[in-house]
């Protein structure tokens, strides 16, 4: 069973109210980092590929060399949605509270984050969900895929399904590990979207010492890398 099978957060109505002044669909590729509004996000630090933040930026995204830089030569600058409006929807009991915990798009916790070059241009962007979400939400991550997918639907996508590596297991009856590459109409542009849904090696079901399930013992992520060319999108870590 694929994507298809699995109900996403994101299937409930929202109130359009309750979106982020600034979010990463804000940022535009090839213009100076400058262009994100400081006062309007939160926790600037350095990205770790998919991590928690690391070192927080006191100058803001004007410091994004203290940030290593990657393999491709880009710094990475993590930041989150200011999250007055999570207090709002938590104040209104929306129903679907988009950014309930911090940043979220889709309805699914995520971090964020800009790659920038050594001239201060952003050159990428980088969503990966958020594994310290709560288990509930940990297992439909996978799902994000699919609105990603919608959302770079005028993008040429190919798309394969990947085999259980060593180690690699179902969770249930469901494996899921897929990769689609784009690239933009006008070819200035490409995309990385990788979506799984499996236990990696030791992310066993059941603890044969205590006898108990284990909750939570799963890998759920969608990981999606848009950057201009002639940069590539980067692999996700080992």
């Amino acid at each position: 069973m694929g994507l298809a099978g699995m109900a996403s957060p994101a299937n409930a109505q929202f109130d359009p109210a309750l979106v982020p002044v600034y979010s990463i669909w804000n940022v535009t590729l090839g213009r100076p980092v400058s262009q994100i509004p400081a006062m309007e996000v939160v926790e600037i630090s350095c990205g770790t590929n998919g991590g928690p933040p690391s070192v927080k930026l006191a100058a803001g995204f004007s410091d994004f060399a203290r940030c290593p830089a990657e393999p491709s030569g880009l710094h990475e600058v993590y930041f989150e949605n200011d999250d007055e409006i999570d207090y709002l929807a938590r104040a209104q009991e929306a129903e679907y509270k988009v950014l309930q915990g911090g940043t979220s798009i889709y309805a699914h916790p995520v971090m964020v984050s800009v790659l920038v070059d050594d001239d201060a241009i952003v050159r990428g962007i980088r969503i990966v969900t958020d594994e310290r979400a709560s288990t509930r939400e940990r297992r439909v991550a996978v799902t994000l895929a699919r609105n990603l997918k919608g959302r770079y639907g005028s993008w040429k996508q190919t798309c394969d399904d990947l085999p259980p590596r060593a180690g690699e297991n179902p969770v249930g009856n469901q494996f899921i590990h897929e990769i689609c590459t784009a690239e933009s109409p006008d070819g200035t542009e490409r995309m990385r979207l990788e979506s799984s849904f499996l236990r990696k090696k030791g992310q066993d079901a059941f603890n044969t010492d205590t006898q108990q399930l284990n909750v939570g013992y799963f890998q759920s992520q969608t990981r999606l890398e848009v950057v201009q060319t002639p940069y590539e999108p980067s692999l996700p870590p080992s």
